[in-house]
């Protein structure tokens, strides 16, 4: 397929600084340590809940995750598809579980992943802006499904004292909502073409490859669109059926539907950028989040989350770690 030719962009961002890991996850684990003191939870008790844990229950919900990636996968190819990419939703997928095992261990975490995934993209086309903005698009569509099944579940459930989870899933979702009807609408409608006008000549010439770059996303056919939208719900369906094995392998009374907007909510808190894969914050939000429920104790729900991050987290780097030792083993000099 023909080639674009070579955008006068410029490549991955500047590396952030060494020490801001480390701080990270010392902040992570100082919280982790301070929940565990606030609810004076014994280690034991957790690794005891763990190590009873029904390990088929885990291991489906480990293969839902990895048929999660491939539907992660196959959404962003046809984003990067948009931009002139011809990824195939196997290399992508491959790129995307090497990344997540780049950011178990390198300095910079996630952000080192990112960047490793960002330049593996580009390609041969070295269209930096095109691969930034396709991922950038596939963050937000994520985020908003993400946000928009946690919305339905939680109103089908309508938990008690819980309003404040669905006041930030709902500000979140709009967020994301009019970043994409910004940046990625269709028919946007006057007052949005006029603010588009106006970024448009703040940015004058030096922002004009940014410019065509969204452009082109904005290219994508309402077909290709509703695929990418239905590939996330499915993705997401899909994450909280894993979720919800986990929460049978240790025997919690919650619901399917508990698990649909707790989820949501769990990973809208991981996404704050004060720790390292969201050490802390995620243990927090369970146990803020599942002890509100009769028979789940304080162990449960730090169990319930130790096997979240293994299996979503841990499992999937661990296995991208093996596709990336396959592929320098086998490449040709």
């Amino acid at each position: 397929m023909p080639q674009k030719p070579t955008q006068p962009d410029a490549g991955p961002t500047k590396r952030k600084p060494r020490w801001l890991k480390p701080l990270r996850v010392a902040i992570g684990a100082a919280i982790l340590v301070a929940l565990v003191l606030f609810y004076d939870v014994q280690l034991a008790k957790i690794w005891q809940a763990i190590t009873h844990a029904r390990w088929p229950f885990v291991l489906a919900a480990a293969g839902l995750t990895l048929l999660m990636q491939w539907a992660v996968a196959d959404r962003l190819r046809r984003l990067c598809h948009a931009h002139g990419h011809g990824w195939s939703t196997l290399e992508i997928f491959q790129i995307n579980l090497a990344t997540r095992f780049y950011g178990l261990f390198l300095p910079g975490g996630n952000f080192t992943g990112i960047a490793i995934r960002f330049y593996k993209l580009s390609g041969d086309h070295k269209h930096y802006l095109g691969t930034a903005v396709a991922l950038f698009y596939d963050r937000i569509a994520a985020t908003v499904t993400l946000c928009a099944l946690g919305a339905v579940f939680w109103l089908i459930e309508r938990p008690n004292d819980s309003w404040q989870a669905l006041a930030a899933i709902l500000a979140a979702m709009l967020v994301m909502v009019m970043a994409l009807t910004i940046l990625f609408g269709r028919s946007p409608g006057p007052l949005v073409s006029r603010l588009r006008q106006t970024l448009s000549s703040i940015g004058g010439v030096k922002l004009h490859t940014l410019r065509q770059a969204v452009r082109e996303s904005r290219s994508l056919s309402a077909k290709q669109t509703v695929i990418v939208y239905t590939l996330s719900v499915g993705a997401h369906l899909m994450g909280i059926v894993g979720w919800y094995l986990i929460s049978q392998s240790l025997g919690l009374n919650l619901s399917f539907t508990t698990i649909g907007w707790v989820r949501t909510a769990i990973i809208l808190a991981t996404m704050i950028p004060v720790s390292v894969a969201g050490l802390g914050l995620r243990e927090g939000a369970a146990l803020l989040l599942l002890t509100a429920y009769p028979g789940v104790h304080e162990s449960d729900a730090l169990a319930f989350s130790f096997l979240i991050f293994i299996v979503t987290t841990l499992l999937v780097g661990l296995t991208g770690g093996l596709i990336e030792s396959k592929r320098m083993l086998t490449s040709k000099p």
